[in-house]
């Protein structure tokens, strides 16, 4: 139990680390070109300890959980993919006056973008992930009934993070939520909003519960989370990209006949019970201009996206293969 405990204050710390991008890649297709040790450099994944085999060592451990029955997701579901508008406030002065920019996406145009990113990446998500054997499904196939849409609808009101990331986490994730008038994250069409990333997810244990508790009502193996960060810059005219996530998560296969409580840690190891993170794989970047947007209609006049593609498929190979390291109770970086 002490090293479940250590290993999520390194989460934890690693989390606080997240939006210190450590490269200035000039474009996408420079980004998706890195060489291996940079991109290993730079993408937090099972490589940085981020992944669940601890917590499924534990269940292991006291008997709620049987090593025959350590996940192997087949079937897997794009839970939800979103747009995190990272844009800031920005002031300026002008003698005694302070002039104050607001450049954050409006919901219609984080929708446009939303649209316009899947789009682009999801084809080849989606072959990556049939290469490894699971089909990855869209809330348009797996949401098949009425019961099922409901659940997945209101999936995202279910989700909670632990206090313990609550009290670490601060104002970072009530930013992230969306709380702030005027911020444009959103997700595509046809995708309920699920309220975290990622990265958040990876340093909790209460959220990944949830959404295996969700991933199994509709009838899947695992849920997998999608997010793109952006920002609008240099007054309103261009979308800057500034990182991409990707958390799989999934239920388990607990003996659920035995009532494990009244010990130190009983309450986190009944939340393990219900689902964890499988794996994740993400990263953050120095601004990167994905668009030229029309500053008066706030339409997009050009689009940057060369390499998008290239890139999204590099991050879920690295996803997949931590998957793989997750499915073995390798720990090794």
């Amino acid at each position: 139990m002490k090293s479940l405990f250590k290993y999520l204050i390194t989460l934890i710390f690693l989390f606080l680390g997240i939006s210190s991008p450590i490269n200035a890649q000039k474009s996408i297709q420079e980004l998706a070109e890195l060489k291996d040790k940079k991109w290993d450099k730079l993408v937090k994944s099972h490589k940085s300890g981020l992944n669940n085999v601890y917590a499924v060592e534990g269940l292991i451990s006291i008997d709620l959980l049987d090593k025959a029955n350590l996940p192997n997701p087949k079937t897997a579901g794009v839970i939800t993919f979103q747009l995190w508008d990272e844009s800031v406030t920005k002031s300026s002065k002008a003698g005694n006056y302070t002039y104050y920019e607001k450049n954050f996406l409006t919901p219609s145009g984080s929708n446009v973008i939303s649209n316009k990113l899947i789009e682009t990446i999801l084809p080849e998500i989606k072959n990556n992930f049939k290469q490894a054997n699971i089909n990855l499904m869209e809330p348009k196939e797996f949401a098949s009934s009425e019961d099922k849409q409901k659940i997945y609808n209101e999936g995202g009101e279910r989700v909670e993070l632990s206090g313990l990331l609550k009290a670490f986490s601060g104002g970072l994730l009530a930013r992230l939520q969306g709380k702030r008038d005027g911020q444009g994250t959103l997700s595509a069409d046809g995708y309920a909003f699920y309220p975290i990333t990622a990265s958040i997810i990876a340093t909790d244990f209460k959220a990944p519960s949830t959404i295996g508790l969700i991933t199994e009502e509709l009838e899947l193996d695992a849920s997998l989370i999608i997010s793109v960060k952006v920002s609008i810059e240099k007054g309103g005219k261009s979308l800057m990209f500034r990182g991409m996530e990707l958390a799989l998560i999934g239920p388990i296969n607990d003996n659920k006949s035995i009532n494990y409580s009244g010990r130190i840690g009983a309450k986190t190891m009944n939340k393990y019970r219900d689902g964890v993170l499988y794996s994740v794989a993400y990263f953050g970047v120095d601004d990167i201009q994905i668009a030229k947007i029309n500053k008066k209609s706030g339409e997009i006049k050009e689009w940057y996206l060369d390499g998008f593609e290239k890139m999204s498929g590099r991050l879920t190979t690295d996803l997949l293969y931590g998957l793989e390291k997750f499915k073995n109770l390798d720990k090794k970086k």
